[in-house]
């Protein structure tokens, strides 16, 4: 995905459909930031054979995709402003050893973020 220093590689969410589901769960004291998990909202795209199959079978037209905890914590995060270190750093914080290694936990879940196309990776502007 990218090569080098991730330090100032700032994660932005993509404006998509998400909810939050259950209870708070462990969280830091920041403002907005809940601990509650997340679940992505994904609507289907059908071909014409399948969206005739999918009315048929009465087959929902959004995907409910939950996040693992840790995943969560991450999105709610990623505020455009905390770069990849600063993120880093909160999340050992609450999770401790269960996210080591954490940039490379992170960098992992950054991914999955970018491939279900829900995120990208910017460049910090004094690193360009």
């Amino acid at each position: 995905m990218i090569e080098g220093d991730w330090s100032y590689f700032i994660p932005v969410k993509l404006p998509v459909d998400w909810e939050f589901r259950g209870e708070p769960g462990l969280h830091p004291e920041i403002e907005g930031i809940t601990g509650r998990n997340v679940v992505f909202l994904i609507e289907k795209t059908f071909t014409r054979i399948e969206r005739i199959l999918a009315k048929v079978l009465r087959a929902p037209k959004v995907v409910r995709r939950p996040m693992h905890y840790t995943q969560s914590m991450l999105w709610e995060l990623m505020n455009g402003e905390r770069n990849f270190s600063d993120i880093c750093e909160i999340m050992e914080s609450i999770y401790h050893e269960d996210i080591s290694p954490v940039e490379e936990r992170i960098k992992s879940y950054l991914e999955v973020f970018v491939r279900l196309n829900v995120a990208t990776v910017l460049k910090h502007r004094e690193e360009e």
